[in-house]
């Protein structure tokens, strides 16, 4: 028996289709189908059958329901850069794509309550031709980091306030669990809600570097995913370039390297392994400071990203003589002081409704007051 024909809305599935990191060709496919045939469905001038539907909810991961809306999802899908990874050819993973939809209900969430009351968020204007050296400067200067502190603070201490320094500023910064080894973090511009996130399953100097990477694409007005990988290509180079000019400032960086090192190229793992414990970043930012500068022996980067691991004992949040990992706490951790704020803030101004907050941080109402008390001491990790 023929399958019966199934009329569905094309705008939906061109929505759906955007919202996936899959392509034309793969959904294509998948159903078994030519992509002229997929695009007709999707400009309505015909459409799959009932069986052809079937796999279309399955690979698109959506209810046969749903594509017969009669209008697509207000919310703009996962933009088409967050499919691969900047500067890479790979693509993010289930965990990256699902915060990034995370973050940007935050993000909506916060600029519609920024947009009742407050101003634009004003963020320094930089390009790629710029002197990477300024711009570091600029950056430092702007945050009002401290390159004293950073070296003499621990490595979570550290991470905490670079993060505290972002949103102090206006800049949501979230830590979100992204891909295992795969992501790093993204970021996403917006006048009134401009965001980064970091992936918590990376150790602090890791995170630190990420805050400061994804805060130079925002300078940039970009969105982007960053992998792990890439990081010698393009904008990424670039950005990867600034982060460590911000971390490890040319003079106090080549102080340190002289004093321990004298004039020799750093070549050993263990030479990188000084400079990271004492700028509290990462093996690969410390050897990308010391390519930038000259002070690398030949094809040291490389050394260090074939064997730099991750210790996942250093990754968590969780610190001896704290209390226990409530929902309060995580979710704190999750969105940051400045997010949290700003909602209980609107519920002051009525524009919020506390069963709304409630729902919209997945806690009780009874939660609630331990969430705002820890947002209002900047409890956020």
């Amino acid at each position: 028996m023929r399958a019966q024909p199934a009329p569905i809305t094309g705008s939906v599935l061109d929505w759906a289709i955007r919202d996936t990191e899959l392509t034309l060709g793969e959904v294509a496919e998948t159903v078994e189908v030519p992509v002229a045939e997929l695009q007709a469905w999707m400009s309505d001038d015909s459409s799959p059958n009932t069986t052809q539907l079937k796999k279309l909810s399955k690979i698109l991961g959506r209810p046969e329901s749903f594509f017969f809306l009669e209008v697509p999802p207000k919310q703009q899908p996962t933009p088409a850069e967050f499919r691969r990874f900047a500067g890479s050819d790979g693509k993010p993973g289930a965990n990256t794509i699902e915060g990034i939809k995370v973050a940007r209900r935050v993000q909506k969430t916060h600029a519609w309550i920024r947009q009742r009351g407050e101003g634009a968020v004003t963020l320094p204007s930089i390009g790629v031709d710029d002197d990477v050296e300024k711009i570091a400067e600029r950056l430092r200067v702007w945050l009002g980091w401290s390159t004293e502190h950073q070296t003499e603070a621990t490595e979570a201490t550290v991470a905490r306030d670079f993060r505290s320094a972002l949103q102090a500023k206006g800049i949501l910064a979230l830590n979100l669990t992204l891909d295992d080894g795969i992501s790093r973090g993204f970021s996403l511009h917006h006048r009134y809600a401009p965001l980064v996130a970091a992936n918590t399953r990376d150790p602090h100097p890791a995170r630190l570097f990420s805050y400061a990477h994804e805060l130079v694409h925002l300078c940039l007005g970009e969105d982007a995913v960053c992998g792990t990988h890439g990081a010698k290509r393009g904008i990424e180079r670039f950005c990867n370039r600034v982060a460590s000019a911000l971390l490890m400032p040319r003079r106090a960086f080549i102080e340190f390297k002289t004093s321990k090192f004298g004039a020799e190229l750093i070549y050993d793992l263990k030479q990188v392994t000084a400079v990271k414990n004492r700028f509290r970043v990462s093996m690969r930012a410390a050897a990308i400071r010391l390519e930038e500068l000259g002070l690398a022996a030949s094809g040291l980067y490389e050394k260090v990203d074939s064997t730099a691991t991750v210790d996942k004992k250093k990754g968590g949040f969780a610190v001896p003589g704290q209390e226990p990992r409530t929902r309060p706490i995580i979710r704190v951790d999750q969105y940051g002081h400045e997010f949290i704020s700003t909602l209980f803030s609107a519920e002051e101004k009525g524009l919020l409704r506390r069963r709304q907050i409630s729902e919209l941080l997945s806690v009780s109402e009874n939660e609630l007051g331990r969430v705002q008390q820890l947002a209002a001491i900047g409890a956020d990790a």
